[in-house]
């Protein structure tokens, strides 16, 4: 009866502490997220990007993450945002990209992740919306290549975006 007690108490002492332990799922995360660093993105747990429509309806925020590829610009180029998903005629409020960077996304679209939602441009640098779902270091490592390509063959470092020419 005495082991029994102590077995139960030692069972309560250490409940706490396995509270604490991260999951699985978020030691992956945690080393999906430093190994986007370690690419020169950075991560940011944010509100996903809403179409007109689901702002209108005041739909609840889903959750997802930010990760940005900061640009040094010499001068500004004008920011955009490029919805990644399906969204109907009309929905979006969001102006039309030029046809030479609308390629170049294009052309670059397939390392993006399934789960995506959206690319935008700030001043800051070059941001994609995205809800994590199987990532790995391979996934993350091909975000990286496409915002660094559609950076440089976009030529948004420099000041001199792709449309100028």
């Amino acid at each position: 009866m005495g082991w029994l007690i102590a077995v139960v108490v030692i069972g309560f002492m250490l409940a706490p502490i396995m509270w604490i332990l991260p999951s699985r799922r978020q030691s992956q995360q945690a080393d999906v997220r430093a190994l986007a660093r370690t690419l020169g993105l950075s991560v940011k747990v944010v509100a996903m990007p809403k179409t007109r429509r689901a702002k209108i309806r005041r739909e609840d925020d889903l959750f997802g993450v930010c990760y940005s590829r900061l640009i040094h610009n010499k001068k500004p180029v004008p920011g955009w945002k490029y919805w990644l998903i399906a969204v109907p005629d009309g929905d979006d409020d969001i102006e039309q990209l030029e046809p030479p960077m609308l390629e170049l996304i294009e052309k670059h679209r397939q390392l993006l992740p399934r789960d995506a939602s959206m690319l935008e441009l700030t001043p800051l640098g070059l941001n994609i919306y995205w809800r994590e779902s199987h990532a790995d270091a391979d996934v993350v490592t091909k975000i990286a290549e496409c915002l660094n390509a559609i950076i440089d063959e976009g030529r948004l470092e420099t000041g001199v975006s792709k449309t100028d020419d």
